[in-house]
């Protein structure tokens, strides 16, 4: 009895989930008919399996009650970087040294946070800044270089109509599903965004955890830009005045988070639930395309279903 009564409240915001995206895809396919089909729905995917997987790096750092401004920054510098280096055409070993570049800026992330004690927003802000500076210095605000063949086949690629990337994020999203679920380190983030004291006393290696958290969320951030080099071929750095390089998308992340109800007082959500709420966000962006609105309505529906839901589920809490 106990475990369903536990179970019953996340099983609820899963059909609410499901419900509220199948309420706005037939309102999509309303507005413009040719929406509901295999062909624009696995286009819909195509565009934004980059973004579903920024939003499961966030997923996993909000469930251990953190936060990761730096994700789009890792996200950008890791597309720039790839491109240099594919232009000496060796795909494996510029993907390799990528992605070694990801997990290292997690892991600085990781030990400013559990090793001295920098709160997680100054931190990853920090990271961000930096890593914006270091790109302009480097690029002056243009891209450069270009993704090998082979990298461009894999982001562009089909299996039975449908998109090899999207694949990728399902297959991700399981992958961490499962590692969440039933594996000690799945439920040792769950412990500690639960808890931090508690998860300490319990002789759980809170900063260890913290570290590892961050690291394969700078992992797959790298794995995000690798993979959106490969579809736009070349990079095309997007600098906004006044803000650092990728606060839009890391923006984007955290609204699929907090629209699958992964919130910020961390422990409860899941990446399954991530999963669906990088669709209802793709739908929404998508209708606002239809109507005419350009980024900058993405950008503000983003800040708006933060205050939203965040201000619902803090006033739910209090009753």
């Amino acid at each position: 009895m106990i475990a369903r009564a536990r179970l019953q409240p996340a099983s609820t915001q899963i059909v609410v989930l499901i419900a509220a995206l199948a309420l706005l895809l037939i309102l999509a396919g309303i507005f413009s008919p040719g929406f509901l089909t295999y062909s624009h729905m696995c286009t819909i995917v195509y565009v934004n399996a980059m973004l579903g997987i920024l939003a499961l790096a966030q997923t996993l750092v909000i469930l251990s009650g953190g936060l990761d401004l730096s994700v789009g920054a890792v996200y950008w510098i890791s597309i720039m970087v790839g491109a240099l280096l594919m232009l000496e055409g060796n795909t494996p070993v510029s993907a390799l040294a990528v992605l070694f570049m990801g997990a290292v800026l997690g892991l600085i992330n990781g030990v400013g946070i559990a090793r001295l004690g920098i709160p997680h927003v100054v931190m990853t802000l920090a990271t961000m800044v930096v890593l914006t500076g270091v790109l302009y210095l480097t690029t002056g605000g243009g891209g450069h270089g270009r993704a090998t063949e082979q990298l461009i086949s894999l982001s562009t690629g089909r299996v039975f109509g449908f998109p090899a990337i999207g694949l990728i994020w399902i297959a991700l999203t399981a992958a961490f599903g499962i590692l969440l679920k039933v594996t000690p380190f799945g439920w040792r983030i769950r412990a500690l965004g639960s808890n931090p004291i508690a998860s300490s006393c319990s002789g759980i290696r809170v900063r260890q955890i913290q570290i590892g958290v961050y690291v394969l969320s700078g992992l797959l951030a790298a794995l995000a830009g690798l993979l959106y080099l490969g579809w736009a071929r070349t990079p095309y750095p997007t600098f906004q005045s006044g803000a650092g390089i990728g606060a839009d998308v890391t923006l984007k992340t955290i609204s699929a988070v907090i629209i699958g109800g992964t919130m910020f007082a961390g422990g409860r959500g899941g990446v399954g639930r991530t999963f669906i709420g990088v669709l209802i966000l793709s739908v929404l962006y998508s209708l606002l395309l239809m109507a005419g609105l350009g980024e900058e309505w993405q950008i503000m529906l983003s800040g708006v279903i933060i205050i939203s839901v965040v201000g619902v589920y803090s006033q739910a809490r209090a009753r």
